[in-house]
């Protein structure tokens, strides 16, 4: 199924206006007013989820499965510099990581489905998801745990991805991203002189001995083909130079494929912690906040992924793509739902520029290829 000149040009007017109107995460109002809007003109009944979610129902005409299609709706806190003629108009704010392309993708996969719905068996819940981008708190949490959505038999999604071509996709089974979640370490010591450091305990000379032990749970207690990151990415203590301060606060993220790898990291570092405690007498605390599990795509799911990804995108659907060390909260649902993610290639002629970056802009081809995928994998599945 190729998409009617009429669905292109609806995707790509949907992906211009969210572009021009980006909203932070759990900020998503106007965004959400949109989609509602969008919604009800094509007689879709919705509900309001956590914040700013919205959740659609397309009922076929038979009964049968349920089959779930998410997408994001952030933005994030980026100033825009690609010049494009529908650039952010919210100052500061920008649709920097394809966001504002899964809405588009979501509202005219769904306009093509409630138009063929008769013809379909069991139901469609598509649902528009806020906060992705909000590590510690994001929208996937709450959402996974909605009753309409705890009932799917399979759920399926997809990311614009700017490290592949316009007409590529990657699908495949297993981990695919990385699980992300982040800490922050408090270290209380006692300040003093700069010249009389025997009289102090000094929280950066402790700080310091943190960063390099959590570099050895790296390298000396995880097996080195398991991939695993812990990096601490803010060391702040002290403004004088000849005062020991006080205290010091270290902040970081963990990264890994292995879900059950991650369920230790919270336990490994507060050992590693205690011991320090003791030897540098400071007074060592950690707040772990978990963010989002490992990505990991189900066989099943991704077998019919690959089957429908093959038809359209030919020699370009990648089954090996490299895994990713970013976080994507999709995660949540798969640790509920069979399910998969899908990258979709987007990267214009004029150069590839990863997610998160200010001149980040997609090659518009892309999007159809996002609905024909949604819309074949619904049929496919549902039949």
């Amino acid at each position: 199924m190729a998409i009617s000149k009429e669905l292109n040009d609806y995707v790509v007017e949907m992906r211009r206006y969210f572009h021009a109107h980006p909203e932070l995460s759990w900020q998503e109002v106007k965004t959400s007013e949109k989609i509602q809007a969008e919604l009800t003109k094509m007689g879709i009944p919705f509900v309001k989820g956590k914040g700013t979610a919205v959740i659609g129902t397309i009922k076929g005409g038979q009964p049968g499965k349920k089959l779930g299609i998410r997408a994001d709706i952030d933005a994030l806190p980026v100033t825009e510099k690609t010049g494009l003629p529908f650039s952010s108009e919210n100052k500061g704010v920008m649709h920097a990581c394809g966001h504002d392309s899964h809405i588009s993708i979501l509202l005219a996969t769904a306009k093509y489905l409630n138009e063929q719905k008769e013809q379909l068996k069991g139901e469609i819940i598509v649902i528009f998801q806020p906060a992705e981008e909000f590590i510690q708190d994001s929208g996937a949490k709450y959402l996974a745990e909605e009753p309409s959505i705890k009932e799917l038999d399979n759920i399926i999604g997809l990311h614009i991805w700017g490290n592949l071509d316009c007409g590529q996709a990657a699908l495949q089974t297993g981990p695919i991203m990385a699980s992300a979640d982040t800490f922050d370490i408090y270290v209380q010591g006692k300040n003093g002189h700069g010249a009389s450091p025997q009289m102090a305990i000094d929280p950066i000379v402790a700080g310091a001995e943190v960063v390099q032990a959590l570099q050895a749970l790296v390298s000396r207690e995880n097996d080195p083909l398991e991939p695993m990151v812990i990096s601490v990415t803010a060391f702040n203590s002290g403004n004088s130079k000849n005062v020991i301060p006080e205290t010091a606060h270290l902040e970081g993220t963990t990264r890994s494929f292995n879900n059950a790898l991650r369920d230790k990291f919270e336990e490994n570092i507060r050992r590693v912690l205690d011991g320090l405690s003791m030897t540098t007498r400071a007074k060592i605390t950690l707040d772990y906040h978990d963010g989002t599990p490992a990505t990991v795509n189900h066989a099943e799911p991704v077998k019919i992924g690959q089957e429908v990804a093959k038809e359209i995108f030919h020699e370009g659907l990648v089954t090996d793509f490299p895994r990713v060390m970013g976080g994507e909260d999709f995660a949540k649902y798969l640790t509920h739902i069979p399910g998969c993610f899908m990258l979709l290639g987007c990267a214009p002629a004029s150069g590839h520029f990863a997610q998160h970056d200010e001149h980040f802009n997609l090659d518009e081809r892309a999007l159809a290829l996002g609905v024909e995928y949604f819309v074949n994998y619904a049929k496919k599945y549902l039949a």
